[in-house]
């Protein structure tokens, strides 16, 4: 299947993706040894739907036993709503500040995925998070994820996606900001699936922001479609994408960039970058950056490039005593350091660096 056939998310057809073959068999509550995954103090581990630690921060209200609904506008999420077998809500009460980053760690061990968590931000909360979401065999993923900033609250957020090859993911998140509200994502699409991703951003509210990163890397003969939308519903509300991708082999990347801004959101701000590194001449990768536009009274822009290796670089290193493939891994690696620094919690930083390092190979 080529990348032609890699359409946005309302479009796919679910038996090319094989999500009806979604193994959910009922499980017993599994052994797992908690010291052995170096937990923080404000952290919740799930392994198959079922929460087996959690410490968290006690502003934080947690609820597991939750019937969350998403608005059902495809056939994906119809069947996240259908077939959920992992749920968990969070909410950060009014202006409650949780100084150490929440993490997340969601665990797919001996059935598939289908996962739903939403995140609630009241008016002037703070919080920090992070989800991780593994897969430790051939299982489907079906994953949503709704944030939602209150007023004059401020999320980051971090997610990395490590799946299992062999399978199929599709990844959907929506976020809500209300008036004056900040969201900070980025993502990490370090796997070994194909994948349909989506981040959604509504800037709902007067003097709202996002701003979304997300790192992708394809490889061995991956096929990746990433939907990255930002839209400027209120007023002098702002929005920032920037998308950086690498291919090697023989895979398929696709990065749809989609800034929105609707009439009367009048004093707005709406931007992205996508910068693709193509290592291989038979893998494929495609920018798709659109800017639809109903208001005249904003400033908005795009900038989109997709290239290969810089040889004046390696020539550079490699007369400073480096071979051309320590040369190529040292600019590669380069590539996605900013992204990778950006995190704070070390131990998650060493491994997503140990984890792209052999994703390149």
């Amino acid at each position: 299947m080529g990348i032609s056939n890699l359409p946005l998310a309302e479009k796919t057809n679910i038996k090319k993706w094989a999500f009806e073959d979604l193994v959910l068999t009922d499980v017993s509550l599994p052994a797992v040894d908690v010291s052995a995954l170096d937990l923080s103090d404000n952290s919740i581990l799930m392994i198959d739907g079922h929460i087996v630690h959690h410490q968290v921060d006690p502003k934080i209200r947690l609820d597991i036993d939750v019937k969350n609904h998403v608005a059902a506008d495809n056939k994906l999420l119809v069947l996240n709503e259908e077939k959920r077998n992992s749920v968990l809500k969070i909410t950060v009460p009014q202006n409650a500040t949780v100084e150490t980053p929440l993490s997340i760690i969601v665990i797919a061990k001996d059935r598939s995925l289908v996962h739903h968590s939403e995140v609630i931000l009241e008016t002037g909360a703070s919080l920090k998070l992070t989800e991780n979401f593994i897969g430790q065999g051939a299982f489907n993923a079906n994953i949503v994820s709704q944030l939602h900033v209150g007023e004059n609250a401020n999320l980051t957020t971090n997610t990395i996606n490590e799946l299992a090859p062999g399978t199929v993911v599709y990844h959907h998140k929506y976020a809500d900001v209300s008036a004056h509200g900040v969201i900070d994502a980025t993502n990490f699409m370090i796997n070994d699936t194909d994948l349909v991703f989506e981040d959604l951003a509504y800037l709902n509210g007067r003097g709202s922001e996002a701003e979304t990163k997300t790192v992708s890397i394809a490889s061995a003969g991956q096929k990746q479609n990433l939907t990255i939308r930002i839209e400027n519903v209120a007023p002098r509300s702002i929005g920032n994408i920037i998308n950086y991708g690498i291919t090697k082999d023989t895979a398929h990347l696709a990065f749809n960039g989609v800034g929105k801004i609707q009439k009367d959101a009048k004093d707005c701000d709406n931007q992205q970058e996508t910068r693709l590194l193509n290592l291989s001449k038979t893998a494929e990768a495609v920018a798709n950056p659109f800017l639809l536009i109903d208001e005249g009274d904003i400033t908005a822009g795009h900038a989109a490039s997709i290239g290969q290796l810089d040889e004046e670089q390696i020539y550079y290193l490699m007369s400073r005593g480096m071979s051309r493939a320590e040369a190529s891994k040292m600019i590669v690696a380069g590539f996605l350091t900013p992204f990778v620094d950006a995190l704070e919690d070390e131990t998650m930083r060493e491994s997503l660096a140990a984890r792209i390092e052999a994703k390149l190979g």
